[in-house]
């Protein structure tokens, strides 16, 4: 992941705006360190040393607001040993140092050794943090201790009571800690907001991964079974051309109804515009087999299926019958959908004459991914004569009484449909010749799983 991906433009503003906030923060730092120093620590009339001093500061200050761009990089990008934050921490040092010799010139004057020494808390990692500032802490009060203990003590003027600069220092040297404290806490805010800032990408990004999944699952979904049906129609018109080429013609003219329903279908998967209804999916893929020889009834009753269901369902039937095509001998399937006492939706597609499982195949992968979703399980069982796949939906709250396309009234019972006669895909009645056509599936093209 690099800084060059493309971010929403609100996340861009914001992290400006944390970016340009902390660079304030720290600016203003800097230049209060700076002006204390001057202002506490400097004495009338100014001599050398205090001269000294003044320029150290103010070059210790320049060098520490040219470090602030350093410290709104991401974690580990700057090294701890960087030449401005060598510079910034050596002239922090030289005016302590300078300050410390008896006479000592007073507490204020380590102000910028606290603030250079906050910098480079930034830099380092994990412990290093606290033991750069305890050592920083360490410089400053023992130097200073030392510095007050070495100098001559001072009589003090006629009416002065002596306490004022006693009463001070506790309050100087507070400060100073204080202000160690600050660039590490200014960045560790930028920091955290940086993390947060990748968190969103890596979120985006898994959300493109998980979406470009999901297209590759509708794809094949899709165009496995019109793929799938085609070759077995091909193959059927092949053999009925020389001795029955009207009934080759007919199936020539479903492969180009059906090559026009995979181009339509792909359109709509690529616009996210395709809507399944389990229904109709049911009496295609019941048409389908039929006209390949296999004797199929499909019963459905789920009246109030929302329709996320179905899709799901949907997607469900149009595997099995691709797998039966192209996996077994069958002569006969069914496909049941009911309601499983209100709490469930089960789905049950089973078919005779199964042939060997083979691994490595995806569809019952996908579909199980698709079905878990859904909180839902996906259950194959497969005997020497049959073979039976079991797909069971519970209803969750708030779906149980949504409006779906899943029931297909029929003439029987309400609600339930035996959906049987003329193929879906043409509207013409179902292809006979049961051998030519369990000839044509036989040497078709074998998948690797079912």
């Amino acid at each position: 992941m690099t800084d060059t991906e493309p971010r929403s433009t609100r996340g861009i503003t914001d992290l400006r705006v944390v970016r340009g906030s902390t660079a304030a923060t720290l600016g203003v730092a800097v230049v209060i360190a700076a002006g204390m120093q001057l202002l506490v620590g400097i004495d009338a009339p100014l001599g050398q040393r205090s001269i000294a001093l003044v320029a150290l500061t103010v070059a210790a200050a320049l060098v520490a607001l040219t470090t602030i761009p350093l410290l709104l990089r991401a974690p580990g990008r700057v090294a701890p040993h960087h030449p401005l934050v060598v510079a910034s921490l050596v002239l922090a040092l030289g005016v302590w140092v300078l300050a410390v010799i008896p006479p000592f010139a007073g507490w204020a004057w380590g102000f910028t050794l606290a603030l250079a020494g906050g910098v480079l808390s930034c830099l380092v990692r994990g412990w290093w943090k606290a033991v750069v500032i305890l050592v920083v802490y360490a410089v400053i009060g023992i130097g200073g201790a030392l510095g007050a203990a070495l100098s001559p003590t001072t009589t003090p003027a006629p009416g002065s009571t002596g306490t004022t600069e006693a009463t001070s220092d506790p309050v100087i040297i507070g400060t100073i800690f204080l202000f160690a404290l600050m660039p590490l806490s200014a960045v560790w805010v930028l920091q955290v907001v940086l993390r947060f800032d990748r968190a969103r990408q890596t979120a985006a990004e898994l959300a493109i991964a998980k979406e470009r999944l999901r297209f590759a699952t509708d794809l094949h979904d899709i165009q496995g079974h019109h793929l799938q049906v085609i070759a077995l129609k091909s193959e059927l018109a092949e053999r009925l051309l020389a001795e029955r080429p009207d009934a080759a013609r007919a199936e020539l003219a479903d492969i180009r109804v059906i090559a026009k329903e995979a181009l339509d279908d792909t359109r709509a998967v690529v616009n996210d515009y395709r809507s399944v209804t389990v229904a109709v999916e049911a009496r295609n893929a019941a048409a389908v087999l039929r006209s390949a020889g296999i004797h199929c009834e499909a019963h459905l009753e789920a009246p109030g299926m929302p329709t996320a269901v179905g899709a799901v369902f949907a997607v469900a039937i149009r595997e099995a019958a691709t797998n039966i095509l192209r996996h077994s001998r069958a002569t006969e399937a069914t496909i049941d959908l009911i309601q499983e006492r209100s709490d469930a939706y089960l789905l049950t597609v089973t078919n005779n004459a199964p042939r060997a499982r083979r691994a490595g195949g995806t569809g019952l992968a996908g579909l199980t991914e698709r079905v878990a979703a859904r909180h839902g399980t996906v259950q194959t069982t497969q005997t020497d004569d049959a073979f039976t796949l079991i797909v069971r939906v519970p209803v969750t709250p708030g779906t149980a009484g949504a409006a779906g396309t899943a029931a297909v009234p029929g003439a029987g019972a309400p609600g339930r449909s035996a959906i049987s006669g003329r193929s879906a895909v043409s509207g013409r009645s179902a292809v006979s010749g049961r051998s030519a056509v369990s000839d044509a599936r036989t040497t078709g093209q074998e998948g690797t799983d079912r």
